[in-house]
């Protein structure tokens, strides 16, 4: 394996590749801050390439702020072309990403020229924009999870896990004041882009471009505790494109690093190696496109039955997101899911 850091564009960007490296090899992009245990360069594969703002996991290489959901189309098109630029790609390559990389994912399949789209996107528990991050579907502001967020990596070059956390501990009642836009005075940092989180009214942009577009094959990954279930669960269903899979366990936002209630061991999949196996299937045409019949499944022996459906959805009780039939749990041995 071979690793380097380079820039793209206006991002750093981190390479590994393979040993004997060819020109053939297909690549996969996976934009910034991929959760941890959920990026396709964890398993073996082809060259891996990531993406990441100033800052992020290495020193910065790049001046200027990073300011999220503002850049990620012209960024995201600069990084595809570099990609296929490369002596190791073929030109093929998967754009692949969790939370708010996920966004960075969909956001080159339906809001970039044609010539930097990639040929196929996982999207894992997809922070799909502003409007549903700070949102549920009903208007209930997310403030706690939206301040977490936004303080540990919102308009800045580093990153913090626990800024939220040192500051409730010093004043217990922070996230008790109104009005909302005031909380960067309030930790004492400035957040430029915090306000105008709270005035985004356009819910559901991606998903209505991805319905409208003949997009490139989508693995959709949800967690049935993760707060983006719902959103996950509307990309699959209005993704436009010849094949889009969803895979559903009993997960949290971190998917199988965060197992929850009814998480058996046969949940504890290594989305590494699957995503790779998918992408793999999905580069070389052997999904099978929406709508035809199911092939027959090879999973556990947990309960499972074929289900068919449009776009096929894939409870997690077994590696099955190869583009076989949908299982659906039956029985008393099936996990709960």
């Amino acid at each position: 394996m071979t690793a380097f850091t380079t820039a793209a564009g206006e991002l750093a960007t981190d390479v590994r590749l393979p040993r004997a490296t060819a020109p053939s090899r297909p690549s996969s992009s996976a934009p910034p801050t991929t959760a941890p245990g959920t990026g396709p360069r964890r398993a073996a594969g082809p060259p891996r390439v990531r993406r990441r703002r100033p800052g992020r996991a290495g020193p910065p290489r790049l001046t200027g702020e990073w300011h999220p959901y503002a850049h990620e189309a012209a960024d995201g098109a600069a990084a595809v072309r570099w990609i296929r630029r490369q002596p190791w790609s073929d030109g093929r390559l998967v754009a692949a990403g969790a939370s708010y990389a996920a966004h960075c994912a969909v956001v080159l399949a339906v809001d970039v020229p044609e010539d930097a789209r990639p040929d196929a996107v996982i999207a894992a528990v997809p922070a799909l924009g502003p409007a549903e991050t700070a949102r549920e579907a009903s208007g209930v502001e997310r403030l706690l999870s939206r301040a977490g967020w936004w303080a540990a990596h919102g308009d800045r070059r580093d990153s913090d896990d626990g800024a939220l956390e040192k500051a409730l501990a010093a004043d217990p009642g922070l996230l008790g004041h109104l009005p909302v836009a005031g909380l960067p005075g309030r930790l004492g940092r400035d957040l430029p882009s915090w306000a105008d989180l709270w005035r985004r009214r356009d819910r559901g942009r991606l998903v209505a471009k991805a319905a409208a577009h003949a997009g490139p094959p989508l693995l959709a990954v949800g967690g049935h505790h993760d707060h983006f279930t719902e959103d996950t669960l509307a990309l699959w269903g209005a993704w436009g494109g010849p094949s889009a899979r969803l895979l559903l366990g009993p997960w949290g936002h971190a998917l199988a690093a965060a197992p929850g209630p009814g998480a058996r061991p046969a949940h504890r999949l290594n989305l590494g190696e699957l995503y790779v196996r998918w992408a793999r299937r999905a580069l070389t045409g052997a999904l099978a496109p929406a709508g035809t019949a199911p092939r027959p499944w090879a999973g556990p022996a947990c309960g499972c039955r074929p289900a068919p459906r449009a776009n096929p959805v894939h409870r997690a009780c077994g590696p099955c997101t190869d583009g076989s039939s949908p299982p659906t749990p039956t029985g008393p041995s099936a996990p709960t899911t």
